[in-house]
């Protein structure tokens, strides 16, 4: 890696990349209880840190850390609204 990449912000995080693959993959287990809401919590810490280096550091993918967080949370909230959307048809019926 060269000086000229990284004063032009061509170096790209690798945390931001991690955190929307972990918050693609929590949405999809989102069925899962923990599974979803693991991952989530995991995504969505590693995307705020990879969005700290990002700001630090002046590098790339800032698009991919915010989408990476916003898929996270919603993969932390989705658990948690099928659970209790389970849990009000359980007790109605």
């Amino acid at each position: 890696m060269s000086s000229p990449e990284i004063a032009n912000g061509n170096v790209t995080n690798g945390k931001a990349t991690a955190s929307l693959i972990l918050g693609v993959i929590s949405i999809v287990l989102s069925i899962v209880p923990l599974g979803g809401l693991i991952l989530g919590i995991i995504g969505l810490i590693i995307g705020v840190i990879g969005l700290r280096e990002i700001k630090r550091f002046k590098q790339g993918n800032k698009k991919i850390a915010l989408s990476g967080i916003v898929c996270s949370s919603l993969g932390i909230l989705l658990p948690i609204v099928l659970s209790v959307v389970g849990y009000m048809a359980y007790m109605t019926v």
